[in-house]
């Protein structure tokens, strides 16, 4: 699988979330209205997905979704994702992984034949998704905890300088 296969099968991919979230990333995400109210705003769905995303990475830890009974929705397909720069980071974080979290090196994704690399696509995935879900769980608990810190315009930017 060439590169340029991997990322069309990548961005056709509509990462899930948890539905429990859905509430927090109604609260915390503008759904396409230009902001307002009481909180700091981070973006659409899928922007305070990568910042989820980022926490969990920050952190150290993957939390995939299970199939056993939680229930998940998903978002617009990442080719639709904004900044595309953010996505590219995401997906360069993920890759350079090593063999044992992702079950395959970097480099052997081009030698890969299509299913092998869906594959593989479905891992990246599932590691994205596992990041933002333990990210989403922290931003619950602080959202539960210390809702006044979402009144801060650098709210992300502290929350990431408070992970360690």
């Amino acid at each position: 699988m060439n590169s340029k296969d991997l990322r069309q099968e990548i961005e056709i991919k509509r990462p899930r979330y948890l539905i429990k979230y859905k509430p927090l990333l109604e609260a915390i995400s503008n759904k396409g209205t230009s902001g307002g109210g009481d909180y700091v705003r981070f973006g659409p769905f899928y922007q305070t997905y990568m910042y989820a995303f980022m926490i969990g990475y920050r952190k150290g830890e993957c939390v995939p979704i299970v199939e056993s009974g939680d229930k998940s929705d998903t978002f617009a397909d990442m080719s639709h994702w904004r900044p595309s720069a953010m996505v590219d980071y995401i997906l360069m974080l993920i890759l350079s992984e090593s063999k044992e979290k992702m079950n395959f090196a970097w480099m052997e994704l081009e030698a890969m034949k299509e299913e092998e690399g869906k594959d593989a696509v479905k891992k990246i995935i599932t590691r994205i998704e596992g990041y933002a879900n333990a990210g989403l769980e922290h931003l619950q608990t602080l959202y539960n905890t210390k809702k006044e810190m979402f009144r801060d315009p650098f709210v992300f930017i502290n929350i990431l300088r408070d992970i360690l």
